[in-house]
């Protein structure tokens, strides 16, 4: 649990802070320059010592002995996909992402289009413990946009593991397509997914 943003705090708060409730009475200065233990530099520069002289509590403001940067692991596996000419069918596609150092973020996915014209529709159901079924709960995955499709397609995922994702595409029901879609997944907060994405390709048949 980090420390306050401000009010008064006092260096057994940070004693506790950094070796929990059987701490060991040292000076600020052991505190604050790694003696005691490597300062977490996941924190903001802002939020945390800097290990120099003069040492101050108020530099423990906000820090966290325990924080970890949320991130996306290995990426989307077996990433291309081809999709049989069949209008009107359904088809489910598996693909599974690794994640680290969530604590409850909304995420979201979204898609880009590389090539061609979107016809048919595209949904995702996503788990933590294993690959969902065909009639698990399905969210739209949205177009590219400002705020990266949080709404219909938003769920929350906490700590670290696998993200199991189940892709289902509904062909149009006589118009056919050939396009190449990005499917990209992101956290509440970050301004860009990164490189982890699941490409949807139209090489060999594409989205008819």
């Amino acid at each position: 649990m980090a420390l306050p943003a401000s009010g008064q705090i006092s260096i057994n708060n940070i004693h506790v802070e950094i070796e929990g409730d059987n701490a060991v009475h040292t000076s600020l200065k052991e505190l604050s320059d790694g003696t005691v233990a490597t300062i977490n530099t996941e924190n903001a520069s802002a939020n945390r010592p800097d290990g120099s002289a003069p040492h101050e509590i108020s530099e423990f403001y906000s820090y966290d002995h325990d924080l970890t940067s949320s991130s996306w692991g290995t990426s989307w596996s077996a990433n291309t996909v081809s999709i049989p000419s069949n209008p009107g069918s359904t088809s489910y596609y598996n693909r599974s992402i690794t994640f680290n150092g969530f604590s409850n973020d909304n995420i979201a996915m979204f898609f880009t289009v590389n090539s061609g014209t979107v016809r048919g529709s595209l949904s995702v159901a996503t788990s933590t413990s294993g690959f969902p079924n065909n009639s698990a709960t399905y969210r739209g995955v949205g177009t590219n946009s400002a705020n990266f499709g949080f709404g219909e397609s938003a769920f929350s995922i906490n700590g670290s593991g696998t993200l199991y994702c189940r892709f289902k595409y509904v062909q149009h029901s006589s118009l056919h397509e050939t396009s190449n879609r990005t499917i990209k997944v992101i956290a509440d907060g970050e301004t860009s997914p990164g490189t982890n994405q699941v490409n949807f390709d139209d090489s060999g048949g594409g989205f008819p």
